[in-house]
């Protein structure tokens, strides 16, 4: 077995972006924890990426994921909320005469997430693809199960809106959360925009 330089991982760790503090626990002959606090708005699923990277790279050594622990300070959660999920591409194509692919971008400060969703390609149906899609672009920054469940238009003060419910379930508890989003004339990007405008509400 490789000898581990836990003094080196420490180092290392501790030069990825937004990385506070680093506490890694192993001997030389293995890692058993490794414990990063961060004030990056950086989601912790990419800074579980980066760090595996940046290991990799410098010693060639493979991180297991689940010995990793993220913990982010109150003063960079705040500013995580503050800064905005924007939708910046949606793309819907039909991928035959029976079904259609969405593929979505989500930015979020410097980070991009993307998504896809197919299948049939009905009138019904579309909205919920574009839904699953934009909802996938998001799961890599919550560790909750989230659905898509229904979508509708309504009129209000002269405006078209599109509602939206999804549900959210999290150790065994479900909430239902509405989102809304004017619709200027493109329906698909409203629905789009108003899942998530309901994850913001998560």
């Amino acid at each position: 077995m490789p000898t581990v330089d836990v003094l080196k991982i420490e180092e290392l760790i501790s030069k990825v972006p937004g990385v506070k503090a680093v506490k890694v626990v192993g001997d030389s002959g293995n890692l058993s924890e490794i414990h990063v606090i961060t004030s990056s708005d950086k989601s912790p699923k990419q800074l579980v990426r980066d760090i595996e990277t940046v290991v990799l790279a410098s010693t060639g050594m493979r991180l297991d994921r689940k010995i990793i622990s993220i913990a982010q300070v109150e003063g960079d959660i705040k500013s995580q909320k503050i800064l905005p999920y924007q939708l910046t591409n949606l793309k819907v194509e039909p991928i035959d005469e029976r079904n259609v692919r969405v593929n979505v971008t989500i930015e979020h400060g410097e980070e991009e997430f993307y998504g896809e969703f197919s299948g049939p390609k009905t009138t019904r149906n579309i909205p919920k693809v574009i839904g699953n899609a934009v909802l996938n672009a998001l799961s890599e920054i919550h560790d909750f199960a989230l659905s898509f469940d229904d979508v509708a238009e309504v009129y209000f003060v002269g405006k078209k809106y599109v509602l939206v419910h999804i549900t959210k379930q999290y150790n065994g508890i479900e909430e239902s959360i509405i989102g809304t989003a004017i619709n200027e004339g493109n329906f698909e990007r409203a629905v789009a925009e108003a899942v998530l405008d309901a994850f913001r509400r998560v």
